[in-house]
């Protein structure tokens, strides 16, 4: 025990252990006379919410992984699944909490803690296929919590595999570029704007629609970084660099920009083509309120690369 604790903390504790063990004991076999688990399931659930209310996380998520037991054994794989990522947040939340009073714990306890409940509700779900989304929320979430890292992108690569959405897409994306993995970064672009075309919501929806212009940008930002040419592009790409390279007025093909901001890429592009580092410097004070905080890294690092040469 943290000899660091109060002594409310210390009551807080052993209050706890007590009644946590108090339920645990009705689960065991007597004889003659099974264990009533949904009893029992109900008064973990009642102590997790307790837990909850007091803001003890670790104990809430301790409470919860046993509510989940317990539906494991009656059979009930939805319940058992909510639960075991009912734990996990709890436990992401104590490893935060921690982190926000300057007390992170050197093995990382809770996360670990956290990382068996959602790895424990993955497998819960592959073993029902109709969880399959869930599944792959479940995985997104811990990729989350990992923040941009090379391990967080192995999640939501996996995320992906199995049930792929446009948030894990964007996810995905936003760590590439926070790597500086451009490459990657370019290619998943075009697997995304495939996926949200093949949609039939991405027609009809304002957040799709979003997202397309966000690719669009992000893309032709990123082929202009690694200064590729059309000649060295992929067919699909390199269609990007043409439409804003083409004397023709494309704009109107291109209706998820506006005017505004299709003319200043393309002013962009001839920019960066015949290397003006004046224009380029203006160009990116005109761009910068159409720009999100990653298209801004990325224009920066444009303009860097193009006024150093």
């Amino acid at each position: 025990m943290d000899n660091s604790l109060d002594n409310a903390d210390l009551r807080q504790h052993n209050d706890f252990l007590m009644k946590y063990q108090s339920i645990n004991n009705k689960l065991k076999k007597r004889f003659l006379r099974n264990p009533n688990i949904t009893e029992a399931s109900e008064q973990f659930n009642s102590l997790a919410l307790n837990c909850e209310q007091e803001e003890a996380w670790q104990y809430a998520g301790l409470c919860s992984t046993a509510v989940a037991r317990c539906y494991h054994t009656l059979g009930d794989t939805e319940s058992e699944i909510n639960n075991l990522l009912r734990a996990g947040r709890h436990f992401l939340t104590a490893d935060k909490q921690n982190w926000s009073i300057g007390c992170p714990s050197v093995g990382q306890e809770n996360f670990q803690a956290a990382t068996s409940c959602f790895s424990d509700a993955v497998q819960a779900c592959h073993n029902s296929p109709e969880f399959s989304a869930t599944a792959a929320g479940a995985i997104l979430e811990l990729a989350i919590a990992l923040g941009p890292t090379p391990a967080a992108g192995q999640f939501v690569k996996k995320s992906i595999g199995i049930f792929p959405t446009a948030q894990a897409f964007d996810l995905l994306l936003s760590y590439y570029i926070k790597q500086g993995d451009h490459t990657s970064a370019l290619n998943l672009c075009t697997e995304f704007m495939d996926l949200l075309e093949s949609s039939a919501a991405s027609n009809h929806s304002a957040r799709y629609r979003i997202f397309i212009r966000k690719i669009e940008i992000n893309r032709l930002l990123l082929i202009l970084i690694q200064q590729l040419t059309v000649q060295r592009l992929s067919p699909g790409i390199s269609e990007v660099l043409e439409r804003f390279t083409s004397i023709e007025d494309n704009w109107s093909a291109n209706s998820h920009l506006s005017e505004d901001e299709f003319i200043l890429l393309q002013s962009l592009v001839l920019a960066c083509q015949s290397k003006d580092s004046h224009s380029l410097l203006a160009l990116e004070n005109d761009l910068w309120n159409y720009l999100n905080t990653e298209q801004k890294d990325l224009l920066r690092q444009l303009v860097k690369i193009v006024t150093t040469e």
